[in-house]
């Protein structure tokens, strides 16, 4: 081998080594801060400084991204060096002590421009950057469709009234997205403007996913709405098969490990336990375990051989003003098992529809059942102090918690179980999911119509 082809060889190992590593982005930041005259008038606004930091966990130590000191004159600036664009902590302090933590955007190529004065830093900072403006934007819209969602909630907006609010907001949603391309605001709003729209306009829902679903930070959504609408409307094959091709077109490993997850998961609801367990395995397999969700596969694994469609849902029991409800005293009523803390902000949000769907369903006698992790009876208490209590729910401390929490495989709160007339579960509801009972619920009135075999 000639000493030419050597040089080139390690021309070439050099240059796959310098492009494997990590391209780290960076931000402009620049600030002018000013001081009170009650608080210092000697004109000199030096020695203010500016520092973001990034904390991978509530444990690690904070590292330092960047760390400027103003002048004379009050003004410092400099480039920050980060890997992942994201909000990230910064503090402003003045001789040695903390004044103040703020929130700063970091995106590529974008510049900060902060201004603020001391001591009134919550009234008079101001934070602009294409990256912060157009979260302003976001932030003002969700502030108000908040408020149309606790309308709708409460039962004020129904039927085509409410239809065309969701339309309407969702609307307004994806304008931000189109006049905010790029930035994370823009990312929020497509999401919102996607999601909003299941169960109210499911085809323009499925529009918005295709137009966006060749770019990988959008392909989680496509694998967890998408997939619903699909699985729902056309079956569990061809939500699959979308599933692969979504997989397919995405190059981002933390994205394709997301539509696995959400594969092995309509598996899972669609009672294909033996497909789902065979594919879990895969999924360890394929993705590394410094990526892949430790907590998540270990909570998969459990309710893949425990908890899933068709197995009989554990014993519990519980009093209720001296009454002793259990599993086996609720065989042959169909009922939701919530296990929750009432003063959870998602399970609040989600009372009155659980007060709608039992009204309505009561009728085929579908029951709720709540078992509250409260610790104390007046919280239980203060919780139906101004709302109806229309279903069994136990009085506190009636049931062991930690045992509970086991046995059910409870991760995460709220967390309800359909359960059928001999005590079998139809689906497992956490979170969000809770959106999706309606179809479990019809499919457990259909089985309930159908002659046994």
């Amino acid at each position: 081998m000639t000493n030419r082809l050597i040089t080139v060889i390690l021309i070439g190992l050099l240059g796959w080594a310098c492009s494997s590593e990590p391209t780290m982005n960076t931000t402009h930041i620049s600030g002018q801060f000013s001081v009170a005259d009650s608080m210092d008038q000697s004109n000199d606004l030096s020695g203010i400084g500016f520092t973001v930091i990034k904390k991978d966990s509530a444990n690690a130590n904070a590292d330092t991204l960047f760390h400027q000191v103003t002048d004379s004159a009050g003004t410092f600036s400099g480039i920050v060096s980060f890997d992942e664009s994201r909000q990230y902590p910064a503090l402003i302090s003045r001789n040695n002590r903390n004044l103040g933590r703020v929130g700063v955007i970091l995106a590529n190529g974008d510049s900060i421009d902060i201004s603020a004065t001391l001591p009134n830093m919550r009234e008079s900072l101001a934070i602009s950057s294409t990256e912060h403006d157009a979260m302003k934007v976001y932030n003002r819209l969700n502030k108000n469709f908040t408020r149309i969602r606790n309308l709708a909630n409460s039962g004020y907006l129904q039927g085509d009234s409410l239809r065309q609010e969701v339309i309407k907001w969702s609307d307004l949603f994806w304008q931000v997205y189109a006049d905010n391309e790029g930035t994370i605001a823009s990312e929020l709003a497509a999401r919102d403007g996607i999601s909003i729209l299941q169960g109210f306009d499911n085809e323009k829902m499925m529009e918005r996913i295709r137009s966006v679903q060749d770019q990988d930070k959008f392909s989680d959504i496509g694998a967890s709405v998408g997939k619903n609408y699909i699985a729902q409307t056309r079956g569990l094959m061809p939500a699959l098969n979308y599933l692969d091709t979504l997989k397919q077109s995405t190059e981002e490993n933390n994205k394709r490990m997301q539509i696995s997850m959400e594969r092995i998961k309509l598996l899972y609801d669609s009672a294909r336990v033996d497909a789902a367990k065979q594919e879990l395995e895969g999924f360890k397999e394929e993705f590394s375990p410094q990526i892949r969700p430790t907590e998540w596969v270990e909570s998969m694994s459990y309710d893949l051989n425990y908890m899933s469609p068709g197995d009989t849902i554990p014993e519990f029991s519980f009093t209720e003003n001296g009454q002793t409800v259990s599993r086996d005293s609720l065989l042959g009523t169909p009922f939701i098992l919530e296990v929750t803390r009432l003063s959870n902000r998602l399970y609040q949000n989600q009372f009155d529809r659980t007060v709608a769907i039992h009204s309505i369903y009561k009728n085929y006698g579908l029951e709720v059942v709540t078992l509250p992790l409260d610790e104390s009876q007046i919280t239980v208490d203060a919780f139906f102090d101004e709302r109806p209590k229309p279903w069994p729910v136990a009085d506190a401390q009636t049931f062991d918690r930690n045992q509970l929490l086991e046995k059910f495989n409870v991760r995460l709160i709220p967390t309800r179980f359909l359960i059928d007339r001999e005590g079998k579960i139809i689906r497992k509801y956490v979170g969000q999911e809770y959106q999706d009972v309606i179809n479990g619920i019809q499919t457990l009135i259909q089985n309930d119509k159908e002659p046994a075999s």
